[in-house]
C-alpha cells in the first residue's frame, strides 16, 4: 500500500491510498501467489473512511456504512487475472465518464480542477479501446476501465486490470501546462497502458523471463496503433518517432560488454525487477517490428488473433507465441529468427565495402570498444536503395559474411550472395532504409562521400526515415571512434536545405556532441558560426510565427529550440519575445510550458533572478512538467548554497512528487556533481527507500550521479561506497555510470592504475578537435570562409548553455 495524495488549487494536499503490486508486492498486502502464471477470480471487499471513494479492478457492487466513520465497498467478481494486476484506490476525487462504441464504461478519476485535462485522457483511452478491438478482432475482456493520475507515481503508467495508473500529468493533460513533446509522450503512455489489457492482462506471461512479450509488444503495438488512430500527424509519424527513440534508448544500453540478453534465467519474482529495462521494452519492440515487416502485416495480424484465441485468460511463453506464426524465408521460422535476437546479448554492426563489382558485407557484434570481438551472429533483415533504384523488400542476411553482386541479372539468391539488379546499381547505396534492424551499418568512406554530394544536390534523394537512420548511425559510429568525425561534418553540409524538421533536430543533436567536446576556443567559435550558417534561416522563420499559429505538429515540436537559438544568436525578434514573456512571468502571469524553459534559461544565472524563480515554485507550477522545467533552470545556478537549498526543498516539500525528487538530484549533478554525490550519500537511506526497488528509477539515478563524477577522489569514493551499501535494482546503472564517469573523458582508454578497464564512450576530445580543425581547413581553406569578427558582433559573444 502506498500513501500519496493530490494537491488542489489552493495548495492543500488531499490524502490518497493506492497500490502498485508489480512484480512481487501483492504478497506484502495479503497472502497470495502473485507470480504471473497464477490466475484467479477475485472478489474485493474494502473498508475505508467515510467521505472517500474506493475503486478497484471490477465495478462497485454494494456500499454500506459499517460504523459512523467507515464505509464497506464490495466489488463484483473479476475475470481470471494475475494478482499483481490488482489495484485498490481510496480517494476523494471526482469522475468524468464515457463509453466505447460497444458500450464499455470508461472513466477518469480526477481532482475537480483537472476535469478538462481528464476529458482529453478519456477521449484517447476510448479511441485506443475501440482500435484494439478492431485490430485484434478480440473484444475488450473486462467489465470497465478507469484511469487515474498518481501524484507521487514513479513510472509512466501501470496497466492494472480495469484500473490504469498514470503519471499525474498524463492523466490530466492541460495543453498550456505541458510541452508538445510531453503531450506526445502522454498519448503514447495512455495507448501503451490500454494495449496491455490484451498484451499482458488477457494473456499474461508465464514467467518474467518473457517480460518482452508484454512490454516490447506494448511499445511496438502502441506506435502502430497511434498511426491508425485519427491524430494531427502524418501516417507513419508515430511509428517512426516512438520506435526511433526506442532504438537509441536500447542501443545505448545494449552496446556494453556486460549487457545481458532480453531473455534470461530468473530465480524468483524479486529478481524480476531487473527485467524492467530498456532491452525488454525497446529491443523487444524492434524485434517485433522486424517480424511484422518480414512476414507481412496481414500474416502478423492473423498470428496475433490466433494467439489471443488460444490463450485468452491464460498465460503464455515464447514457445506459445511463436507457434502462432509460420516461417520467414528459407525454412527459417519466426521462432528461429527471434531466438537469435532475444537469447544473446548485444547487436550487430554491418560493415560494407565495395570491391570491384561486388559489395562485401560482414556482421560483428557492436560494442563501445572496437577492439572487442565475439563469434556472435544474427539473422539480419536487410534491404537497400541505390541512386537509380527504389528500396527493395527485406531479406535475411543469415551468415556472418555476404556479398552484394550487382553484375547478376536476377534478384536475391538463396546462398550467401545478396544480389542487386544490374541496371539499378548507381554510384551510392543505402542499407536498411526503414530502420527495422536493431543494429548499425557502416559504409566505406567513398560511399559516405557520394552520399554527402548527393544530399547537397538534392536533399530528397533519401526518404526522411532513411535520413534519420543514417544520422543515428553516424552519431553512434562517431562516438565509438569507428568513423572519422570529418565524415559526419561533410555530410552535414546539406542541412540548410533539409525541409524535415525532425531530421534537422536529429542533426542538431549530433553536431552538438562535436561542439561540446571541442577544446580550442577559436575552433569552438568557428563551429558555432558553422551551425549558424546551417540553421539561421530556419530560426528566422520560426521567430516570425507565434506558437498558436504553427498548426503542423513537427513545427510546434521544434519551434522552441529554434527560438532558444534565436536568443543565443542575438536575433532581435527572438530577444524581444523572450524579454516580453519574462516580464509577464515576473508579474505573476502563467506562461505556456513550451516557452517556460526558453525564457528562464537566459535569466536564471543572474544571482538576482534566482530567488524570484525559487519563490514561484510553491505557487506557479500547474503541472509536473512545469515543475521539472523550473527546477532544471534553478539547478543551472553556479551558487552552491542555492543548489543545496534546492535539493533540500525537493526532499522536504509536499509539492515535489517522488519522480521529480530524483530529477532534481540529477539536474544538480549535471552542474555540480560533487555536491549531488555528497548529498546523496548523506541522505542515502531516504533515496534508497524511494527508489531502491524501482528498476528504471534507481538505474537512471545512479547512472546520472556516478556518470557525472569528474574527480578521481569522488569516483573512488563511489566505488567504495557501493561495496558496503546496496545499489538495489540499480546495479546495471551503477556499472554504466562507473564506466562513463566524466573523470575518464580524456582517458587514453588503457587500464587505470586501479586495474579497471576504462571504456571511453565518447570520442577523445583531442582527436575530435583535430578532426574539426582539419575539416575546416579542407572545406573552407585556411583563410576564414566566414567573417568571424562580424559574426562575433552579431552573436554578442558566444556562451555555452
Amino acid at each position: 500500500m502506498i500513501k500519496t495524495g493530490w494537491v488542489d488549487e489552493k495548495g492543500k494536499k488531499h490524502p490518497q491510498i493506492t497500490t502498485h503490486f508489480e512484480p512481487d508486492k501483492a504478497r506484502q498486502a495479503f497472502p497470495c501467489f502473485d507470480e504471473p502464471s497464477f490466475k484467479i477470480m477475485i472478489k474485493m471487499v474494502v473498508d475505508h473512511p467515510a467521505g472517500y471513494r474506493c475503486n478497484s479492478a471490477s465495478p462497485l457492487l454494494t456500499q454500506k456504512h459499517v460504523s459512523k466513520n467507515v464505509i464497506r465497498s464490495e466489488f463484483e467478481e473479476t475475470e481470471p487475472m494475475s494478482i499483481y494486476l490488482l489495484a485498490i484506490n481510496v480517494h476523494d476525487m471526482t469522475q468524468v465518464r464515457g463509453e466505447t462504441t460497444r458500450g464499455i464504461p470508461v472513466s477518469v478519476l480526477t481532482p475537480p480542477h483537472k476535469k478538462a485535462g481528464a476529458q482529453v485522457t478519456l477521449e484517447w483511452a476510448i479511441k485506443a479501446l475501440d482500435h484494439f478491438e478492431r485490430y485484434l478482432d478480440c473484444k475488450y475482456p473486462f467489465k470497465k476501465l478507469d484511469l487515474m493520475g498518481i501524484y507521487d507515481f514513479n513510472a509512466g503508467g501501470m496497466e492494472n486490470i480495469g484500473m490504469i495508473h498514470l503519471l499525474y500529468d498524463c492523466a490530466y493533460i492541460e495543453k498550456e501546462s505541458i510541452t508538445v513533446k510531453t503531450l506526445l509522450y502522454c498519448r503514447v503512455v495512455i495507448v501503451h497502458e490500454v494495449s496491455h489489457m490484451w498484451f499482458g492482462n488477457l494473456v499474461s506471461v508465464k514467467w518474467w523471463d518473457d517480460l518482452w512479450l508484454k512490454e516490447g509488444f506494448a511499445r511496438f503495438i502502441t506506435s502502430y496503433a497511434m498511426d491508425q488512430m485519427k491524430t494531427d500527424r502524418k501516417a507513419g509519424a508515430h511509428m517512426f518517432e516512438v520506435l526511433d527513440s526506442s532504438y537509441v534508448q536500447g542501443i545505448e544500453v545494449d552496446k556494453f560488454k556486460f549487457t545481458k540478453p532480453v531473455r534470461q534465467t530468473l530465480r524468483n519474482s524479486y529478481d524480476a525487477a531487473a527485467m524492467f529495462n530498456s532491452l525488454s521494452y525497446a529491443k523487444g519492440a524492434f524485434i517485433l517490428k522486424s517480424v511484422e515487416r518480414l512476414i507481412g502485416a496481414a500474416a502478423f495480424r492473423t498470428g496475433l488473433r490466433d494467439y489471443f484465441t488460444k490463450f485468452k485468460f491464460k498465460s503464455a511463453n515464447f514457445d506459445d507465441f511463436v507457434a502462432c506464426f509460420g516461417n520467414i524465408e528459407n525454412g527459417i521460422s519466426v521462432g528461429d529468427y527471434m531466438k537469435k535476437w532475444l537469447n544473446q546479448p548485444g547487436f550487430p554492426i554491418i560493415t560494407s565495402e565495395r570491391v570491384g563489382n561486388t559489395i562485401k558485407l560482414e556482421q560483428t557484434r557492436f560494442t563501445e570498444s572496437p577492439k572487442y570481438h565475439t563469434s556472435q551472429s544474427w539473422y539480419v533483415p536487410l534491404n537497400y536503395k541505390t541512386e537509380k533504384s527504389s528500396p527493395t523488400s527485406y531479406r535475411l542476411m543469415m551468415e556472418k559474411n555476404w556479398v552484394i553482386d550487382y553484375t547478376l541479372d536476377h534478384g536475391y539468391s538463396l546462398s550467401n550472395t545478396f544480389s542487386i539488379l544490374n541496371s539499378n546499381f548507381g554510384h551510392w547505396y543505402a542499407l536498411d532504409t526503414d530502420n527495422i534492424v536493431f543494429g548499425l551499418h557502416q559504409y566505406e568512406d567513398d560511399n559516405y562521400k557520394l552520399l554527402a554530394l548527393a544530399l547537397r544536390e538534392n536533399s530528397f534523394v533519401l526518404s526522411n526515415a532513411t535520413k534519420m537512420v543514417e544520422v543515428t548511425n553516424l552519431e553512434l559510429l562517431m562516438k565509438s571512434s569507428r568513423i572519422n568525425p570529418q565524415i559526419v561534418l561533410d555530410i552535414s553540409r546539406y542541412v540548410s536545405k533539409e525541409a524535415n524538421m525532425d531530421v534537422v533536430s536529429k542533426w542538431w543533436l549530433t553536431l552538438l556532441y562535436i561542439k561540446r567536446n571541442l577544446q580550442d576556443k577559436d575552433l569552438y567559435i568557428k563551429f558555432n558560426i558553422y551551425l549558424r550558417s546551417l540553421l539561421i534561416e530556419k530560426v528566422r522563420n520560426a521567430v516570425k510565427l507565434s506558437f498558436d499559429d504553427t498548426k503542423a505538429w513537427v513545427l510546434r515540436k521544434n519551434y522552441c529550440w529554434l527560438l532558444i537559438l534565436g536568443v543565443k544568436w542575438r536575433v532581435k525578434e527572438a530577444i524581444h519575445a523572450a524579454r516580453e514573456l519574462y516580464h509577464r512571468f515576473k508579474e505573476g502571469n502563467h506562461i505556456n510550458a513550451n516557452f517556460l524553459g526558453y525564457i528562464l534559461r537566459h535569466y536564471i544565472r543572474k544571482p538576482s533572478h534566482w530567488p524570484i524563480l525559487f519563490k514561484r515554485l510553491n505557487s506557479y507550477p500547474q503541472s509536473q512538467k512545469e515543475l521539472r522545467t523550473m527546477i532544471r533552470m534553478l539547478a543551472k545556478t553556479d551558487n552552491e548554497s542555492h543548489q543545496k537549498l534546492l535539493l533540500t526543498y525537493s526532499r522536504t516539500s509536499h509539492i515535489i512528487p517522488r519522480s521529480v525528487v530524483k530529477s532534481t538530484l540529477c539536474y544538480v549533478a549535471w552542474r555540480n556533481p560533487h555536491l549531488a554525490w555528497t548529498y546523496f550519500k548523506a541522505h542515502y537511506e531516504y533515496y534508497f527507500r524511494l527508489y531502491g526497488e524501482s528498476q528504471f528509477s534507481m538505474n537512471s539515478l545512479l547512472q546520472c550521479l556516478v556518470g557525472n563524477l569528474n574527480t578521481r577522489e569522488d569516483y573512488e569514493d563511489a566505488k567504495a561506497f557501493f561495496k558496503v551499501n546496496s545499489a538495489g535494482t540499480g546495479t546495471s546503472g551503477l556499472k554504466r555510470g562507473l564506466k562513463s564517469a566524466n573523470v575518464f573523458k580524456n582517458s587514453s582508454g588503457k587500464k587505470s592504475d586501479t586495474g579497471d578497464e576504462v571504456i571511453c564512450i565518447t570520442v577523445k576530445k583531442e582527436s575530435l578537435t583535430k578532426s574539426f580543425s582539419r575539416w575546416w581547413e579542407e572545406t573552407f581553406g585556411k583563410e576564414d570562409y566566414f567573417d568571424i569578427d562580424n559574426a562575433l558582433d552579431d552573436f554578442g559573444g558566444i556562451n555555452e548553455d
